[in-house]
């Protein structure tokens, strides 16, 4: 409920400040569902001399995101984005045994679009940029102390197509990869000479279907 009151909040503030400014024709508001598909490309290993590896990985999920956009010139945007999801992160210490934290997570993300025109109906565009990932656990773990929330930052790049339906709703298709620090959350295991997590760089794959409003 506080997942999907935040991103109707996040909506309609962009779109009262596009009322504000009277930038109403280059502004456009999306909505949409967002994959958080990490696979193998999180799983990460860190060795330690005379001992087993630790690993850790995460699980893939499906969340909702909304994003605002301001195009200036012919080829150029700038856009901001909102996402929430849940995940639940894995660490195996060097005794094979098993730890989880759940958490509840929001993206913000900011990137600058280069969109290249096909024709009227069809634009595709690349994006880069950058923003904050926050990890708020919640009751689910089996860690030694309280799991505190985590922020990380990350990377982004992407591209996708927007299709335009009508004058003023248009599809939009897209794909985001996220690099970022895997979450530690702050805690240690049952084993106090363990922390969890690997504290490792991973790439996480968001593609995601937006219904998009043109103002």
């Amino acid at each position: 409920m506080k997942s999907k009151l935040i991103l109707m909040i996040v909506v309609i503030a962009l779109a009262g400040m596009v009322q504000a400014q009277g930038v109403m024709s280059n502004v456009s508001v999306g909505v949409g569902l967002q994959g958080v598909f990490a696979g193998g490309t999180f799983d990460k290993t860190v060795y330690t001399s005379g001992s087993y590896p630790t690993t850790q990985s995460t699980t893939n999920s499906v969340g909702a995101t909304a994003d605002g956009r301001y195009d200036f010139g012919r080829h150029s945007a700038v856009g901001l984005a909102f996402s929430l999801n849940r995940s639940t992160d894995y660490f195996a210490n060097s005794y094979g045994t098993v730890y989880h934290v759940q958490s509840n997570n929001g993206e913000l993300i900011g990137t600058y679009i280069f969109r290249l025109p096909v024709n009227e109906r069809v634009k595709p565009y690349a994006a880069f940029g950058g923003g904050v990932v926050r990890f708020v656990p919640n009751n689910d773990n089996n860690t030694g102390t309280v799991p505190s929330s985590s922020t990380k930052m990350a990377f982004a790049y992407g591209f996708g197509t927007d299709l335009k339906m009508s004058d003023h709703f248009g599809i939009r298709l897209a794909y985001r990869g996220l690099v970022r620090t895997s979450p530690n959350f702050k805690v240690s295991t049952s084993d106090p000479t363990e922390t969890f997590g690997t504290n490792l760089k991973t790439h996480v794959a968001e593609p995601s279907i937006q219904l998009v409003y043109h103002f």
